[in-house]
């Protein structure tokens, strides 16, 4: 009898909770309640609605998910243009979901949601479009849940020693604390768990998706011109100010304020993450393992080609492409500054803009992106070969 019914918890005082039924019931559950904050290395209402419902207090840890796909989707690509959505329909914690994918400034489909929110974001603090915290390493396995119960370390403690485990670790040593710069969050399922491997959370969306790099998040970055949590929100990418989980003691801190995004990468510290602070987004960030960090995905092969320009407002002319040595460019409003990030993100201090062209004959053979920033504000990226 109760197959059509949905209802959603709402906190309205100590012990109590109103209960409201609505649509299509398929789960809930409500966890425990976590706090605070701690530090971290922080220099280093549109679309396609899953998780339909949750409480007011999903920041700090107090969520209810109440899982519901309210609208049908067709695995649609978005368009060429910057800001045109599609969808995508997959499996979390054992339901079937449906994400807004969107193509970015950078030229690549994102999904325009944090894994496990509920919506695209309508402001840097909407609660309901914050989504888990993952630890670098792991997947869906219900540690990543903002109400997840806390643990100690598994033995061993790495990847190959998860099994059945479903807790956030916290303490000393941290989780995967004996790491190794070759170590990978690439797998595609359990049958490619190792003591070195993680399965990557965004496999589950499908095989052509999976977590960015640091390259991919500097690409993205620079082309929507992101710098502070506001900017962040206003990219294509929605990117909400979904805080930080603490690997000490598993308390939440700068949520609603600052956003954490990992990356697939190692870095000394043991992960790299795309850090968004008040006054800087910094891609090569680095933290321990055992953070919990907010998990936006990226779909492999998805960029437009070398003729394609990200934003199409007006006429921007990057030629000859390929080239190799000068590149001619010439735009309708004058230009500001040219940038040329190679493929690892960093910015070449070396080349300069004179006569509307730069020479880039000592550079290596590869893909570059060149960035125009106009008098007017507007940035436009594309994509170069240097042959």
């Amino acid at each position: 009898m109760f197959q059509n019914l949905h209802f959603a918890i709402r906190k309205i005082g100590a012990g109590l909770a109103m209960l409201t039924f609505a649509g299509s019931y398929l789960y809930a559950q409500q966890g425990p309640v976590a706090g605070g904050g701690s530090g971290s290395d922080q220099m280093g209402e549109t679309g396609y609605h899953s998780w339909q419902s949750q409480s007011q207090e999903v920041g700090q840890g107090k969520n209810t998910h109440l899982s519901k796909n309210s609208l049908t989707c067709n695995n649609t690509d978005p368009g060429s243009s910057p800001g045109d959505t599609g969808c995508v329909t997959f499996t979390y914690q054992g339901q079937p979901v449906t994400y807004t994918s969107v193509r970015g400034k950078d030229g690549n489909i994102w999904l325009q949601q944090n894994l496990g929110s509920s919506k695209v974001a309508s402001e840097m603090g909407d609660e309901a479009s914050f989504g888990d915290l993952f630890q670098w390493g792991r997947w869906d396995d219900g540690h990543q849940l903002r109400n997840s119960a806390t643990g100690t370390p598994t033995t061993p403690n790495s990847p190959d020693g998860l099994a059945g485990s479903n807790a956030f670790i916290i303490g000393n040593p941290d989780w995967w604390a004996n790491f190794a710069d070759t170590d990978k969050w690439t797998a595609a399922n359990a049958a490619g768990i190792t003591n070195s491997t993680g399965v990557d959370p965004c496999k589950a969306i499908g095989q052509d998706w999976k977590l960015p790099s640091q390259a991919e998040w500097t690409a993205i970055v620079d082309s929507e011109n992101i710098v502070n949590p506001a900017t962040a929100f206003n990219s294509q990418l929605k990117l909400p100010a979904s805080g930080y989980r603490s690997s000490s003691n598993g308390s939440f801190t700068f949520v609603g304020k600052r956003g954490y995004y990992w990356s697939s990468e190692t870095s000394g510290l043991g992960g790299k993450y795309l850090y968004i602070g008040t006054v800087i987004a910094n891609p090569s960030a680095g933290a321990m393992r055992g953070q919990g960090s907010a998990v936006r995905c990226i779909k492999t092969g998805s960029a437009l080609g070398t003729s394609d320009i990200i934003r199409n407002t007006e006429t921007v002319g990057i030629y000859p492409n390929p080239t190799n040595g000068i590149l001619n460019i010439k735009a309708d409003s004058l230009i500001e500054s040219v940038s040329v990030i190679n493929m690892v993100g960093q910015k070449l201090s070396n080349i300069q803009f004179s006569n509307n062209q730069i020479n880039i004959s000592s550079l290596s053979n590869g893909i570059y992106i060149v960035e125009l920033k106009l008098k007017n504000g507007q940035i436009f990226s594309k994509k170069v070969i240097k042959n």
